[in-house]
């Protein structure tokens, strides 16, 4: 019997505020990109290739999807990381483990948090409440006194521990915050836009989200206002879209601020009830139903899901109430394949 409940663990301990397009983003996206996807079969978890063969036998308590060639996976009540072939190449030792992210992967030892390079080796010692990945050749990490600074691949300080909370680096950017306020910093710690905001959500393709009040805005890097508050939450830009709500609906608005997919669609902080645009398509539910639409808002696979992720390589997870699986771009079942 093939099941696939969802877990995400991952988001429990990483992440304290609220940021859908990026959670569907890694759960669904991960392991597509090395070719890999993880399945649950009889409550253990093994990979797919993308055409739905099994790769891997799911002989795992649990795994995370491949990354730079390593996926993290549990045995023992300790997670370790797998090769493609299905080999421990870094021994279970670890209470939880994160995918590799320019070299480097978050794990826990103890309560802490450090830093294993490819070979096993703890690079970064453990003692951060919690991490973040490697981006632009920085990681934020939470000391014991709750304070946010970010580190180099060395372990070095490179911007003092400073922020109530901060975020990996985008477009050499990071948002981060002074007490109840947001800004974003530069990758030598200089402010860029001014800790003035009540929320931010990154920055992406030159545009950030940022909340003022009540009401939702995009900037740029130069704290300009793109699109003026005005929306009730939204999400980041992509492929020239981001998913916005009014009047409690979501739609999508192109950079101009004007809807190019009027709002009609439900959202749900607890369950990916709505993706970015990938490879042309984004996920939408309506009236409890998730299925995906292309750029003119015209469904391209019937709303048949309970919810579901971004496209990678042609592939998407989706699940209905009981069992999830992936597809194709046509809607064709991938996983489970009946065999």
């Amino acid at each position: 019997m093939f099941t696939s409940k969802w877990k995400p663990l991952f988001f429990v301990v990483f992440l304290s505020f609220p940021l859908l397009i990026l959670l569907a983003t890694f759960a669904f996206g991960q392991g597509a990109a090395d070719g890999l996807l993880q399945v649950e079969v009889d409550g253990k978890h093994g990979f797919i290739s993308l055409h739905g063969e099994m790769v891997i036998p799911a002989n795992f308590e649990f795994a995370w999807g491949f990354s730079e060639g390593f996926a993290p996976a549990w045995k023992d009540g300790k997670a370790g990381y797998i090769n493609d072939s299905g080999k421990f190449v870094i021994r279970p030792q670890f209470q939880y483990a994160r995918s590799f992210v320019n070299g480097l992967a978050e794990v826990q030892v103890g309560e802490k948090w450090g830093y294993v390079d490819k070979n096993g080796d703890l690079v970064i010692r453990a003692r951060y409440i919690q991490t973040r990945a490697f981006s632009n050749g920085l990681a934020a990490v939470q000391l014991d006194d709750g304070l946010w600074g970010y580190v180099d691949k060395d372990g070095k300080e490179r911007i003092s521990p400073q922020f109530t909370l901060a975020w990996s680096f985008g477009e050499q950017v990071a948002a981060a915050y002074h007490g109840d306020k947001c800004g974003f910093i530069d990758i030598t710690g200089v402010t860029v836009v001014p800790f003035q905001f009540s929320e931010c959500k990154g920055m992406k393709d030159g545009i950030g989200a940022i909340r003022v009040g009540n009401q939702w805005a995009f900037i740029s890097r130069t704290s300009d206002f793109v699109i003026t508050p005005q929306f009730e939450d939204a999400e980041l830009f992509f492929e020239g879209l981001a998913a916005v709500e009014q009047d409690g609906k979501w739609g999508f608005i192109d950079r101009k601020g004007s809807f190019v997919i009027p709002p009609q669609f439900d959202y749900s902080r607890s369950t990916p009830t709505i993706t970015e645009f990938s490879e042309g398509l984004a996920g939408v539910t309506k009236d409890g139903n998730f299925g995906y639409i292309n750029k003119s808002g015209a469904y391209v696979i019937a709303p048949g899901f309970k919810k579901g992720g971004p496209f990678r390589k042609g592939v998407a997870q989706v699940c209905d109430s009981k069992l999830c699986g992936y597809i194709d771009k046509q809607g064709n079942r991938i996983w489970p394949n009946g065999s």
